[in-house]
Order: structure tokens, then C-alpha cells, then sequence
């Protein structure tokens, strides 16, 4: 009986630690991440998503795909500050998110090479990253800072 017990117990630990091996990141929500980059960094004129629609709407992000949201789009019209983030359901959603928000990246890119420099070349200086089921699009001339809080709030 104690054998039995033992190596159950053996088998529960080693499910513990490998389920904790496969998640990455804190486990917090990402509107409080979101929260976090509000604290460090001023954002202006920011219209943030309340409803998962709001992906679909701006970036063809199916709701379906999508796990945990938060971020928004500057209202200016001038302004391209954009920040997303998501965590994906899967790896396949979020290579699917990714290219997404690739391809918005590129758009906004194009729209303002021509009549507003400034803002296409800071759109070009940022990125879309994606680590395991996360990934951002932070658009901001505060991009660098921004990035930080988000990478240092999901520990990743």
C-alpha cells in the first residue's frame, strides 16, 4: 500500500511540474498589464477595447482565437498609437493573431509614408512579437518602455 501511495504521489508531482513547465507567462489578466503600462508610460487620447469585437473590427482577430485582450487605438486620427495585446487560445491562433497584427502594422505603415512621415517612421521602428500563446502589436513613440512593462508584467 505504501509503494501504491508513493508512486502516486511520485506521478501527481511530475504532472505539476510539467504542466507548470508548458505555461508561460504570470498568469495575469492582461487588461491589468494594461493597466501597469497606463501607470508608467502617458497615453494619449487612447480608445481602449472593452469588447473582444473591437479585434475582430480593427484586425480580423476572430473572437474565437482570442483567450485574454487588452490595449486600444488613439482616437487623434492624427496619433497611430496603437497597443494590442492578446493571448491566443493555441499556437495555431496565435500565428494566425501574429500575421494579423503583421499586416495591420503594414497598413498603417503605408497609409502614412507619404503625409505624415514622423508617424510612419515611428509605426517602422516598432514591432509585433509573439512569445508562446502572447503576442503584442505596440505601436507608440514610447514603444521601448512600453514593450518592458508588458514583457516584465507576464514575465516573459
Amino acid at each position: 500500500m505504501k509503494k501504491i501511495t508513493s508512486v502516486l504521489a511520485a506521478a501527481l508531482a511530475l504532472a505539476v511540474i510539467l504542466c507548470s513547465c508548458g505555461s508561460q507567462g504570470s498568469g495575469k489578466k492582461l487588461s491589468e498589464v494594461y493597466s501597469a503600462i497606463k501607470a508608467e508610460v502617458t497615453l494619449s487620447d487612447m480608445n481602449e477595447f472593452t469588447d473582444v469585437s473591437a479585434l475582430d473590427r480593427f484586425y480580423g482577430i476572430s473572437s474565437a482565437s482570442v483567450e485574454d485582450f487588452a490595449g486600444g487605438v488613439n482616437n487623434s486620427g492624427v496619433n497611430m498609437e496603437e497597443i494590442v495585446l492578446v493571448k491566443a487560445k493555441d499556437d495555431a491562433a496565435a500565428d494566425s493573431i501574429k500575421t494579423s497584427l503583421e499586416n495591420r502594422k503594414q497598413a498603417k505603415y503605408n497609409e502614412n509614408k507619404n503625409y505624415n512621415p514622423e508617424q510612419a517612421e515611428m509605426i517602422q521602428k516598432c514591432s509585433v512579437e509573439r512569445s508562446g500563446l502572447y503576442v503584442s502589436m505596440i505601436l507608440s513613440p514610447n514603444a521601448e518602455k512600453i514593450t518592458s512593462v508588458y514583457r516584465s508584467q507576464l514575465g516573459i
